[in-house]
C-alpha cells in the first residue's frame, strides 16, 4: 500500500474516532499511542495528523502532544447561525424550482431515516439527515454551500445517545417531512419557518449536550 493511501487510512481513523469522541474533553494523545493503536509507522500518522490539524480538529504541540480541539458554546452557536443562513438561502433559490423528480429522492431519505429510527440504527439516521439537507443545498448548484456545510458538519460533531436522542431523532425526522410538504405546497415561507425552527432546535441540542 502507498504511503498516501496508509496516510489517509490514517486520517479517516483518527478523524472517525474525534468525531465519535472517543477523546475526552481537553484530552491529548499522541503520535506513539497512535502508532501503537493504529498498527502503523509514523510517517502516514503524522502526515495524517497535520492534515486533520489544518482543519481545526486538533493541535500538534511539540514535547506535548497532539490536542483534541473542542469547540465552545460560542463557536457552537455561530457555526448553527451560519448553517441556518445557508440552508434558507438554498430554500429561497428553490422558489418555483422544485419537481416530483426532486420530491421523490427527498421523501426516499425521510423513508430510511424512519427505519434507521426503528432498528435504532442512530449512526445511519445522522448519515441520512446529513444527506437530506445536503440534497436540497446540492439543488442549487452551489458548490461553496455545499462545501461550508461540509465543514459545519465536521466541526459540529456529536455521538449519537440513543438514551437521550431518540425521541430528539424522531422529532426531527417529522420536521423533515413538514419541511417537504410545505415545499410540495410551494410554500416556501412556511418551510423557511419550518427550517428556522428544525436548526435552532439542533443548535440548542448540541449547546446542552
Amino acid at each position: 500500500m502507498s504511503e498516501h493511501s496508509l496516510s489517509h487510512q490514517a486520517y479517516i481513523a483518527i478523524k472517525n474516532r474525534i468525531i465519535k469522541r472517543e477523546y475526552r474533553r481537553d484530552s491529548y494523545t499522541s503520535e506513539n499511542q497512535l502508532v501503537e493503536e493504529l498498527g502503523m509507522s509514523r510517517t502516514p500518522i503524522r502526515e495524517a495528523l497535520h492534515q486533520l490539524q489544518s482543519e481545526g480538529l486538533l493541535k500538534i504541540i511539540p514535547r506535548k502532544g497532539i490536542l483534541i480541539q473542542q469547540l465552545s458554546l460560542k463557536e457552537i452557536r455561530d457555526y448553527y447561525d451560519l448553517r441556518l443562513a445557508i440552508e434558507l438561502q438554498a430554500l429561497r433559490q428553490l422558489q418555483g424550482y422544485l419537481t416530483e423528480e426532486h420530491f421523490h429522492p427527498l421523501e426516499q431519505l425521510i423513508s430510511r431515516q424512519q427505519d434507521a429510527l426503528e432498528h435504532q440504527a442512530y449512526d445511519r439516521w445522522l448519515e441520512e439527515d446529513k444527506s437530506f439537507h445536503r440534497y436540497l443545498m446540492s439543488l442549487t448548484n452551489n458548490d461553496v454551500f455545499l462545501e461550508l456545510s461540509d465543514n459545519i458538519r465536521q466541526r459540529v460533531y456529536y455521538q449519537p445517545d440513543p438514551l437521550r436522542r431518540h425521541a430528539y431523532y424522531t422529532a426531527s425526522t417529522e420536521e423533515h417531512r413538514a419541511i417537504v410538504a410545505a415545499l410540495r405546497n410551494q410554500d416556501i415561507a412556511l418551510a423557511e419557518r419550518l427550517m428556522t425552527t428544525h436548526i435552532l432546535r439542533g443548535r440548542e441540542k448540541a449547546v446542552s449536550g
